[in-house]
């Protein structure tokens, strides 16, 4: 799971892969630059890497790569059902489940999964299956049921998500919190300036952050205090 950003330049892309399929010119998101084509995400992307995702939970929430629709909107949403099959096969290969029947639906329930599960990263799906196959949802995988992933994944993994990222945002503030009050004892101990207080000072020199980052908030505590008090 590499880093990358999602914002779109102006610039186009022939998307397609070794296969000569989806060659229609399309925006190009920055992540694309990385990942030229479907062949680059699936390798990236692949169950191989299900075990780092799972040892890496925060980076697997907030990394910055494409969810499924995302990846669909640059390459067409066939690819997205079809990275969302490579992993159902995986779950599939390693379950004691080997039924022709049960195989031959994986397709449907992967074209249904991914347009409905656009909205996540491909980095928090593969999370999920990293999950089910370790047994942490669903008591029945090794029956093998795409019906009981799908319910796995939205009744089981995502309040596991609400409460995760919850709990990364609570982490993040307070470390957020934490430096400003770092920076604020160090203003502190330092000379303040005549007509200053230590506290006033600080938040002129937060503001003064905030004026050189083009007016807007760093990120910290006292953003909103050092812009609104007249100093």
């Amino acid at each position: 799971m590499r880093s990358a950003s999602l914002q779109k330049p102006a610039v186009t892309v022939a998307s397609g892969d070794d296969t000569g399929r989806g060659t229609a010119s399309l925006p190009q998101p920055s992540w694309a630059t990385r990942w030229k084509s479907p062949a680059d995400v699936e390798r990236s992307f692949s169950p191989q890497h299900w075990a780092y995702a799972a040892a890496n939970v925060t980076r697997a929430y907030t990394a910055p790569c494409p969810t499924l629709q995302q990846y669909a909107d640059c390459f067409g949403q066939e690819y997205a059902a079809d990275w969302v099959q490579i992993q159902m096969l995986a779950l599939y290969g390693s379950s004691s489940n080997q039924s022709k029947g049960v195989a031959d639906g994986i397709p449907l329930f992967s074209a249904s999964f991914a347009a409905e599960a656009g909205r996540y990263k491909l980095s928090e799906l593969m999370l999920f299956f990293a999950r089910y196959k370790a047994g942490r949802y669903d008591k029945s995988f090794s029956t093998f049921d795409c019906r009981r992933i799908g319910n796995s994944f939205f009744r089981e993994f995502l309040p596991d998500r609400t409460d995760e990222l919850y709990r990364i945002e609570l982490g993040r503030q307070q470390s957020l919190r934490l430096e400003n009050e770092r920076r604020y004892k160090s203003v502190n101990d330092n000379e303040v300036p005549e007509g200053y207080t230590s506290y006033t000072w600080f938040l002129k020199c937060k503001r003064e952050e905030i004026e050189r980052n083009g007016g807007k908030p760093t990120g910290g505590f006292f953003d909103d205090e050092a812009m609104r008090i007249k100093l």
